[in-house]
């Protein structure tokens, strides 16, 4: 069973992935159009609040850890971290992408209110998944400087079945948490002396996504781009 703190980290978490994606929202909602121009208000608000968020996110991940671990809080290199998430991709273009899906959805003559709707949601699973990459790019870069055997994977009460399937399943430092769009799962720091490798379950896929690194799908199958993924 999941400890409290664990739990409590989970909900820190939908919390900030919560007000990056409101935040987002009104943001969008509050240009007066969607076209070239107005992309450059978007960036200079978006940007800063999804960083904002990551940043949260990495502070709360690091207070957990330094608890559960009964530690002071790791030393780690933020701005470095932050830098590498989505693989050097920049965060200007990663938010530029709903803007370029409206666009292209409005020229194939998608209806208005679908193409706006469906843009607005890839902005918002951008920055849910940003919020949760960086919790993962803070658990690998704590675990290095602990020297952590590993953490231990306890799935959100939201948690889709792939999740579910995974639930207590330990994984090592080195090895990023594979996640999926609107993934909310947690962890449990694993000390050397409790670490065992836990083989993928029947039906459980990681494919590695060039940009987001290991992700959950079904076996067999593939994982979606991010506009199919996040238009939902």
């Amino acid at each position: 069973m999941a400890t409290a703190e664990a739990l409590a980290h989970i909900e820190g978490q939908r919390r900030i992935r919560v007000a990056v994606t409101q935040g987002l929202q009104r943001v969008w909602r509050s240009l007066p159009s969607y076209d070239e121009g107005n992309l450059s208000d978007w960036l200079r608000y978006a940007l800063p609040l999804v960083q904002g968020g990551q940043r949260s996110s990495v502070a709360l991940t690091r207070a957990y850890l330094a608890r559960s671990l009964e530690r002071p809080p790791a030393q780690i290199d933020v701005e470095r971290l932050l830098a590498d998430l989505r693989g050097g991709v920049s965060p200007s273009t990663v938010y530029t992408r709903p803007f370029v899906q409206l666009w292209s959805e409005l020229g194939e003559g998608k209806p208005w209110q679908d193409a706006t709707t469906a843009a607005l949601a890839r902005a918002e699973g951008a920055g849910a998944v940003d919020v949760q990459m960086a919790m993962r790019g803070t658990l690998t870069a704590v675990g290095a400087a602990e020297e952590l055997w590993g953490y231990q994977r306890v799935a959100d009460s939201g948690a889709c079945e792939f999740c579910q399937e995974l639930d207590g399943a330990q994984f090592l430092t080195e090895e990023p948490m594979p996640m999926h769009p609107h993934c909310g799962c947690g962890v449990e720091p694993v000390p050397y002396t409790r670490g065992r490798p836990t083989p993928i379950p029947a039906g459980v896929a990681v494919s590695e996504h060039g940009e987001l690194g290991p992700v959950l799908g079904a076996a067999g199958g593939h994982f979606l781009d991010e506009p199919a993924a996040y238009a939902r």
